[in-house]
Parts: C-alpha cells; sequence; structure tokens
C-alpha cells in the first residue's frame, strides 16, 4: 500500500477491503485522509475506479475529495464522486419517464418551492399564505419520512392544529411540481428510491456499476439515503461508511443518529474501526471535550486523544453580564493579535445568531475586522431594518425609502398597484408617502381602505415616540407594527428565529441609555449606522463570529464559545423536554473546533425578549471540568484576584471561586493609561473628538466612557482602543 501516513488503526480500516465496515472518526482524525487512501487502495488493488462510489454532503467537500484522489491516481482515473443530491440526479436523469417525467425535468430551489406554496394557497380553503415557511417545512419533513400526504396527515393530525390544512397544501404542491415536470430537492432523494421500488432492473444497474460504496459523514445521512445505501449495497456487501455519532447535531433537518447507532444490526457482520487519535487539539481542549461527551447515554464509546501536548489550560470567565462577556472577549481577541496571532486564526462561537448582537458592536467599536457566520450582520439582517422602517418613519415621516419598506410588512394586503398610487400622488403634489395617506382623498377608495390601518399603525408609533423612554418605546414599535403577532405566534422556527433577533433591538435601546441617559430615539438611530458602518476590512483577515452549526468542519487557533447558560445553551426548549444529547454534541462540536486555546463564558444575567434573565451556568461548564479539574476560571465578577492551580479551585458557580487573570503580551511601548481621566479631550481617528466621561480599573485593565458629539457615549478598553485615541492638551 502506499504510504499515506496513517496511524496504525487508520491503516487497518484502509486495508480491510470487503464487505460492511464503519469507521468511528473522532474530531480531527483525519477521516478525509482515511477515505482518500481507502478509494486509492482499493485501485491499487486492482478494483476498477468505474466501480466506485464515493458520497459526501457538500459539493466543496466532493470537490476537495476528488482532488485528492486525482492527486495520488491522476487524473485520468475517474472515480464517481458526488453529494447524494447530485448522484440522485444524475441517476434520475437517466430513466425519469419511467416515473412519469421527461428526462429534462427542473430542480427547483427552496425559493421556486416557496412560490410555488404561495400560489397553491390561493387555492386551499383555510390555507395562510404567511405561513408558507411552516408549509414547506411540514413538505420536506413528510417526504424525508416517505410520507404522502394522507399518511402524513394521520402522522400529525394529534400535534398540529391545522394539520389538515398542511396535507392539503403538500397535496397541491405535489400535483404542482408534477404539472411543471419539476421536483424539489427532496424529490431527488425520494424519487430515486420510488425508481428503485418500482425498477428493479435500474437498481441491479447501479448495484452492478456500484461494487464499493463510501459515505462521508455517515451521522448526517436521514431515513431516505440511508435506504439509497442499503439498497445500492444489497447485492455486494461492501460499504464503507465514516462518521461520528458525537457530531450528529441535524436532526432539526432530519438526521437520524441511529444509522450510525445501528450499523452493526443493519448490517450483519459489520467491522467497526475507531479512530481516537486526534490531529487538532492539544490535551488539555480533549480533555474537556471528552468530560462533556462521555455524558451522553447514545454513543460509541471512545477517548479523543493527543500527541500535541498539554498545551494551554481552559479557560472559563464568569462574567457579570452579556456587555461584560463581549468586552471581555474583545479585551483577550486584542492580546492576542498584540501578541502575534491573526484575527482569521481566532472564532467567537454562540448557539444562536441572536447573541452576536454585542460581539459586532464591540468589535467594530475597537477596529477589529470580523465576518459573520450562520447569519447576517446583525443590523443587516432584513427583520431588523424591517422593523427599525418604523422607528425611521416616526423619527422622520418623511422618510418614503422607510415607507416602502414596511407599508406591507407584516403582509396587510397593500399589494404594488397601491403603493404605485401613493408613489404617483405623491410626486404629483410635491409631498411625503406618508404626508399623502394622512391628507386622505387622494387615493382611490380601494387603496384608501387599503392603507387606512396602515395609517393608523403608523400614527399610533408616531405618537409614542415623544411619550415614552427610548426602551418602551422599541418594545412598543415591535408589538404595534404587528411584527411580534407575526412571527411570535409562528410555527417556522426561521421566523421565531428572526422574532428572537428582534427583541434584540430592546436590548441595545437599553444599553445605549444606560451609556446615554438623556438619549433619544433619534440618537439611537444615528448611532446604528455608526455601528453598521463596514469601514475598509481586511478581507483576509477577521475574526470569525459563527454558529457551532456554521463551523462544523472548520478548525481554529483560538476559539471563545459564549452563552454558556442553561435555557441558551443547552436551548430552553431541549432543557424544558429533558433531552440534551444533541445539544452536548454541538457542545462537542463547538470544543473540538480549537487547536491551541479555548476560552468559555458565560453571563450572570442577560438581556434577551425584552427583559433581562438570570439563568444558571450551563451544565457543560460543570462536565468540561469533570473529575480533574483542567479548566481555569478568570473574571472581574469575582473577588479576590489571584492566580492558583486549578487543582485548587471551587466548581463554578460557588462563591469562592477564585480569579485567574490572563496575563496579555507585553509591549515595548506601553503606553500610560493614567492619563485618561475624567474630563481629558481625547480625539478618535474614526469618532472625532470627545470627552472622558468615567474611568473604570488600573492599567491595562482601565475601561473608558468617552461621550462624543452627535454619537453619545462609546465604552472602550483602553489597552484596545489605545491606538485609535490620542489625548487632546486641553481639559473640558
Amino acid at each position: 500500500m502506499r504510504d499515506f501516513g496513517l496511524n496504525p488503526q487508520q491503516t487497518a480500516a484502509v486495508e480491510d477491503k470487503d464487505g460492511a465496515i464503519l469507521v468511528i472518526a473522532g474530531a480531527g482524525s483525519g477521516k478525509t485522509r482515511v477515505l482518500t487512501a481507502r478509494i486509492c487502495a482499493l485501485v491499487d488493488s486492482g478494483v476498477s475506479p468505474y466501480n466506485i462510489l464515493a458520497i459526501t454532503f457538500t459539493n466543496k467537500a466532493a470537490g476537495e475529495m476528488k482532488e485528492r484522489i486525482e492527486g495520488v491516481l491522476g487524473d485520468s482515473v475517474s472515480v464517481w464522486t458526488s453529494t447524494f443530491h447530485s448522484m440522485c440526479a444524475r441517476m434520475l436523469r437517466m430513466d425519469a419517464e419511467r416515473l412519469g417525467y421527461t428526462r429534462d425535468f427542473t430542480i427547483y430551489t427552496e425559493l421556486e418551492s416557496e412560490r410555488v406554496v404561495k400560489r397553491v394557497c390561493d387555492s386551499v380553503q383555510g390555507a395562510d399564505v404567511k405561513r408558507k415557511g411552516s408549509y414547506l417545512d411540514h413538505i420536506s419533513r413528510a417526504k424525508t419520512a416517505a410520507l404522502p400526504p394522507d399518511e402524513y396527515y394521520e402522522e400529525i393530525k394529534d400535534v398540529v392544529t391545522d394539520a389538515r390544512t398542511v396535507a392539503l397544501v403538500y397535496r397541491a404542491y405535489e400535483q404542482e411540481l408534477k404539472n411543471s415536470n419539476a421536483m424539489d430537492f427532496d424529490d431527488l432523494l425520494l424519487k430515486t428510491v420510488d425508481l428503485f421500488e418500482k425498477c428493479p432492473d435500474v437498481l441491479e444497474r447501479w448495484q452492478n456499476r456500484f461494487r464499493y460504496i463510501n459515505v462521508d459523514e455517515f451521522q448526517d445521512t436521514n431515513r431516505l439515503q440511508y435506504k439509497l445505501v442499503r439498497m445500492l449495497a444489497a447485492k455486494w456487501g461492501n460499504v464503507f461508511v465514516v462518521g461520528d455519532e458525537d457530531q450528529s447535531i441535524y436532526s432539526w433537518r432530519g438526521a437520524e443518529i441511529r444509522n450510525i447507532l445501528d450499523f452493526k444490526q443493519d448490517f450483519k457482520g459489520a467491522k467497526i474501526y475507531k479512530l481516537e487519535q486526534n490531529y487538532r487539539s492539544t490535551k488539555n481542549i480533549l480533555t474537556a471535550a471528552n468530560n462533556v461527551i462521555k455524558h451522553n447515554a447514545e454513543r460509541n464509546e471512545k477517548t479523543l486523544w493527543s500527541a500535541l501536548g498539554d498545551g494551554y489550560e481552559v479557560e472559563y470567565y464568569d462574567a457579570r453580564n452579556d456587555r461584560d462577556e463581549a468586552e471581555y472577549v474583545t479585551r483577550i481577541i486584542s492580546h492576542l493579535e498584540r501578541g502575534g496571532e491573526n484575527y482569521r486564526d481566532m472564532a467567537v462561537l454562540v448557539r444562536a445568531n441572536s447573541l452576536t448582537r454585542l460581539f459586532e458592536e464591540s468589535f467594530t467599536l475597537h477596529g477589529i475586522p470580523y465576518k459573520v457566520f450562520g447569519g447576517f450582520r446583525y443590523f443587516e439582517r432584513k427583520e431588523i431594518k424591517d422593523t427599525l422602517g418604523y422607528v425611521r418613519l416616526a423619527v422622520n415621516p418623511g422618510d418614503n425609502d422607510a415607507f416602502l419598506r414596511v407599508v406591507n410588512y407584516p403582509r396587510r394586503g397593500i399589494g404594488a398597484s397601491a403603493v404605485a398610487e401613493v408613489a404617483m400622488a405623491a410626486q404629483h403634489n410635491g409631498i411625503s408617502y406618508l404626508e399623502v395617506l394622512r391628507k386622505g382623498g387622494m387615493l382611490s377608495p380601494a387603496s384608501e381602505k387599503k392603507t387606512g390601518r396602515f395609517l393608523t399603525v403608523v400614527e399610533n408609533i408616531c405618537n409614542a415616540i415623544n411619550e415614552m423612554s427610548p426602551t418602551d418605546f422599541m418594545q412598543y414599535v415591535i408589538t404595534a407594527s404587528g411584527i411580534e403577532d407575526a412571527l411570535k405566534n409562528s410555527e417556522d422556527p426561521e421566523d421565531r428565529n428572526r422574532y428572537e433577533n428582534i427583541e434584540g433591538l430592546v436590548a441595545a435601546v437599553k444599553n445605549f441609555v444606560d451609556d446615554n441617559p438623556d438619549a433619544t430615539m433619534s440618537d439611537f438611530m444615528q448611532s446604528v449606522s455608526l455601528v453598521s458602518d463596514s469601514d475598509e476590512m481586511n478581507e483576509e483577515n477577521y475574526v470569525t463570529i459563527a454558529t457551532v452549526h456554521a463551523v462544523k468542519g472548520l478548525e481554529f487557533d483560538d476559539v471563545f464559545i459564549v452563552g454558556l447558560e442553561e435555557g441558551v445553551f443547552p436551548t430552553s426548549a431541549a432543557v424544558f423536554n429533558g433531552d440534551v444529547e444533541e445539544e452536548r454534541r454541538l457542545m462537542y462540536v463547538a470544543v473540538t473546533r480549537a487547536k491551541r486555546r479555548l476560552y468559555v463564558l458565560s453571563a450572570h444575567s442577560r438581556f434577551r425578549f425584552g427583559k433581562v434573565e438570570n439563568n444558571p451556568k450551563s451544565r457543560f461548564i460543570a462536565e468540561m471540568r469533570g473529575d480533574r479539574a483542567s479548566v481555569r476560571i478568570s473574571g472581574g465578577y469575582f473577588a479576590p484576584k489571584k492566580t492558583e492551580s486549578a487543582q485548587n479551585f471551587a466548581r463554578p458557580g460557588t462563591k469562592a471561586s477564585p480569579v485567574f487573570v490572563s496575563a496579555p503580551p507585553k509591549r515595548a511601548d506601553a503606553p500610560d493609561y493614567s492619563e485618561f481621566v475624567k474630563g481629558t479631550v481625547v480625539e478618535h481617528r474614526k469618532f472625532g473628538r470627545g470627552i472622558v466621561r468615567e474611568t473604570i480599573g488600573e492599567g491595562e485593565n482601565k475601561t473608558a466612557a468617552i461621550e462624543f458629539e452627535g454619537l453619545g457615549v462609546k465604552r472602550f478598553a483602553l489597552s484596545i482602543a489605545i491606538n485609535s485615541l490620542s489625548i487632546v492638551k486641553e481639559q473640558a
């Protein structure tokens, strides 16, 4: 066999040529190398590349695998390397007529499927077009379970209030696709299984073609994908799957963890190999990961280990609140960067993208470049822009762009023709769009009626802006606009996520007012425009802010896992249901993204859903520490400030927990922070001239609240902002 630099466990798996084989590949254990070596070893042993199939989950992964194989065997050797969906589309193109389609059938994207649902809602009695996302979610779940409309209705009728409507929309949707000679993404899998079941000769043709089947990320397969693998492998029995049930985090999109756990029962005589040597992380990080995941019952026993040495101890920071949490992460990232680390090697991981806002604000404030993955930058999210559209209109009733943004959001039946009438009347009379509605008599009776309810909503909001505090007003806008009712009560999970994001606006306003007691909503909106300013970032060197789901398969030198409280991570739904195993797997994935340094953080209070929450620390913090305390505790919440060996630390949550303060890299030209005192006039290279209103702390831990004209008070960690600030030699 060629020398692939494999360890003994990897080599044993690769050299086992025939039969059913499960390789349980722990995080960072080199599974892609094993898959590539396995396929090359088959070709070297005389198996024709034509008879080998390699399946993965993303086009990027399929491309990388193909490139690796060709790098070893040469470009002339062609192994069918594909995603499940691409494989099925190719198979269906050849025999679509057998199912009543033509070979040139259209594959609908999610957007096109949404449009179909929107159309069929008009023909289904009781269907609500505003719930199109929920209907699509039901249709996808039904297809993944291979259930036609009537059978799916029987499955959900006792738990879904409008189950009959869902089934009717599903049936009408299916008919529309068939009439259009089209399939959606779920159909590619479902119709291929259907083709194999109805046409045994087609199945046999593919079985004869693919005598050796290799599947990556097997823990992420759903019921249909698993069935396809079993059908294709039934004749020869040579199926080689690689996966890790500890990284099964996609049940919400149909992934079945039982596929990997029951592999040995479903494939009689299957052999199992475990890859436990991790090539990514240090011992201390893996100890934390192993300590967490061992609490799960549904798993194959294994323990990751590393030859990379102990490395840095995992550090836990117990923040006073969510703002303190963001400021701590900002400070550490700045210190690491000054010590030679690259921003591109750092990641802040969150359980939900609604938690990113404070980190975005803090990074923007201190000039740290970043990108958000698994969601948009907070103030660039559509639901945030839509909600703030009402505020813009209340601050400036002449803002026609804001008017157009919110006139039919949430949907209230104001169509394009009515809006066009408003625009024409405004142009003809030289007034704003809102003024057209206020004056009345300029539109057709039908358009007057449609826009009347919207006018009432806007007038109420405009009147409230001067009668309420900014924080109360923000909450009022969310409710009075109808946004809360439209999103909070939706069955679409995405709508619930959008609502949680919108609630973050209340926290944003509250934080701004806390720093600027006399601030108005106009002041806040001006501040938002500043926070939204992307500046000119170095596209190649930025901190990653991401959901844990978005970074699966990636790795970073320095990782910060934030929001570790019960109800946040693990989520309140998981805590309520008493089933946190997938949440624990998600935590395991987050921990094992770290190569050198790992920081885990929780906050004593967090502003969510319009109120301050005081949730207990996540159970995962105590689990990480395990029997052998390997996680240091750091943080300004506790006193005294002293360093002790980890073995002497009390468990998280006890008042006796001491504090470990990381020593940041020292600069040769360390500035004199004592010059920054109350009343000092400073110049910031972005915000202009300001006055120091308050300072807290000493030395490199010193923070300053600086008031800038038109922007309000901004809080800086001086050790981070020092390169952007200069002292003006005059006093206020």
